[in-house]
């Protein structure tokens, strides 16, 4: 059958997902288990060759751990447990005894999640198919609207018919901040703490600066180790702060913030502290105020009018992300052994310069607080790793298939900053503000809409609820649509 643009009347209907990473193969891996029994032609565009690791999960380097525990890491809310029996299925708490923490939980490495969503979404293409599945290892370098839908354009020279596209970008690489741009194209900066071999090159005994302290940044610290690094390493953000250790006590939703919401960012994070010293004097983890937030977070965002958005942005975010991007209990435990041995100093404070010489990378640093007038602190440093964390903001300009679509006024940036302007239902916003059914955004390039969209379960759950939206324009879809299709959750283990 020949290929024709977008869903017309008589064809086998045409989606394209835009990035295999977790967002672009959860929303695949829904459509094909909920919705398998209706015809039409599933492409996800994905250049890695195993779909669904992304940025996060496609590392190897080994000491990169997941910072959830696997028993909170389903694909699956109706099956919590699944990613955790996978791996005990696959025998990986022998192969890597380091996984298992005090209590018997699961952090295992991070690589062991991108296999275990791979696996899953072949099940999915293998037990639909009344859906032409087909993982395309291209990346698509521009979007265009044509009569029926879209046309897409791959770096491969392929261009393929669309009448809904899903837009699933992931995260950016962190911009290079103004200080570092002179250190551009020097070996001794790592501008991407994911680029393996760049790491590869920090080593000895020198004084290295990670710019960044959250959990890229600690990953960053263990992986400096492990190669065998033996100098001091100078941790250095605004504010100083590290991800807070996990919780070895069960974590459960506590607080109601979507009721009456408020409706600026200083009401909330009193209504926050509040309800946080509640639960500690009750005797309960305070992680429960968090998992109550991200659960309530599309209310609870919606409601702040876009300044109060933008000052719990600039004041409140540093705090959030501490508390909300908590580290897994072995790179915790390295991290705060090595600020114990002065292996690791952390310093709250901004880069101001950093100038390559023959000696080292001369840095000037200005301790948070100090005024504007006061001397900055000189350092000598062997190498920079930039740990800025990922650049959103730049998200439309950075990639071309975007850029296209913007340039064509068929997205918007969210006005935040955080990614592409989208409903609340996750279709992308056009130049005059109105929502499109046949273009959809799956995961943290959604954020500015829902509040929170960085982390599970919130980055398979929104993708399923978008494949319930495009599964009802499809043959047999409607409300509800073909019922009975939907398959029994993966088994547990015994």
């Amino acid at each position: 059958m020949t290929d024709g643009p977008g869903i017309v009347p008589g064809s086998m209907p045409g989606i394209v997902v835009v990035g295999g990473g977790l967002a672009g193969a959860a929303f695949a891996l829904h459509l094909l288990r909920d919705h398998g029994d209706r015809p039409a032609r599933l492409t996800l565009l994905e250049p890695a060759a195993l779909p669904g690791a992304g940025l996060a999960y496609s590392t190897a380097e080994p000491t990169s751990r997941v910072n959830v525990a696997a028993t909170r890491m389903s694909l699956f809310g109706e099956a919590p447990a699944d990613f955790d029996d996978w791996l005990r299925r696959q025998g990986v708490p022998a192969r890597d005894p380091a996984a298992t923490v005090a209590g018997g939980g699961l952090f295992p490495q991070r690589a062991a999640f991108g296999r275990y969503v791979a696996e899953r979404l072949a099940e999915a293409v293998a037990a639909a198919p009344a859906m032409a599945f087909r993982h395309r290892r291209a990346r698509a370098t521009a979007i265009r609207r044509a009569p029926g839908g879209f046309l897409v354009t791959l770096d491969d020279g392929g261009v393929l018919p669309a009448g809904c596209v899903v837009l699933a970008t992931g995260h950016l690489p962190p911009a290079l901040p103004a200080p570092l741009r002179t250190l551009s194209g020097d070996a001794r900066l790592v501008a991407d703490p994911w680029d393996m071999a760049a790491l590869d090159r920090v080593s000895g005994t020198g004084d290295v600066l990670v710019l960044g302290t959250g959990l890229t940044g600690c990953d960053v610290v263990a992986a400096l180790r492990r190669r065998g690094h033996a100098g001091r390493i100078l941790a250095l953000s605004r504010h100083g702060l590290l991800p807070r250790p996990r919780t070895p006590l069960p974590v459960g939703p506590a607080g109601d913030f979507a009721t009456a919401p408020a409706t600026g960012a200083t009401a909330l994070l009193r209504r926050v502290r509040a309800a946080v010293a509640a639960e500690v004097a009750a005797g309960r983890p305070w992680e429960n105020v968090i998992a109550a937030l991200r659960e309530q977070a599309p209310a609870v965002w919606g409601a702040l009018p876009l300044a109060e958005k933008r000052r719990a942005l600039r004041h409140l975010r540093a705090w959030w992300d501490v508390h909300r991007f908590q580290s897994a209990p072995q790179i915790d435990a390295l991290l705060r052994r090595e600020i114990a041995a002065g292996g690791v100093l952390l310093l709250a404070g901004s880069l101001l310069e950093a100038r390559p010489e023959a000696d080292g990378i001369h840095l000037l640093l200005r301790p948070r607080g100090a005024p504007a007038a006061a001397a900055a602190i000189g350092r000598t440093v062997s190498a920079v790793v930039n740990c800025t964390g990922p650049a959103h903001g730049q998200a439309l300009a950075a990639n071309p298939a975007l850029r296209s679509l913007w340039e064509a006024g068929a997205i918007l940036p969210d006005p935040c900053g955080l990614g592409i302007a989208v409903d609340g239902a996750g279709r992308a916003l056009d130049a005059a503000g109105a929502a499109q059914p046949d273009l959809l955004v799956a995961g943290p390039p959604a954020r500015g809409t829902y509040g929170e969209l960085m982390g599970l379960p919130q980055m398979t759950d929104q993708p399923r609820a978008l494949a319930r939206l495009v599964a009802q324009g499809l043959p047999g879809g409607g409300e509800g649509g073909a019922a009975g299709h939907r398959p029994a959750p993966p088994a547990r283990s015994a």
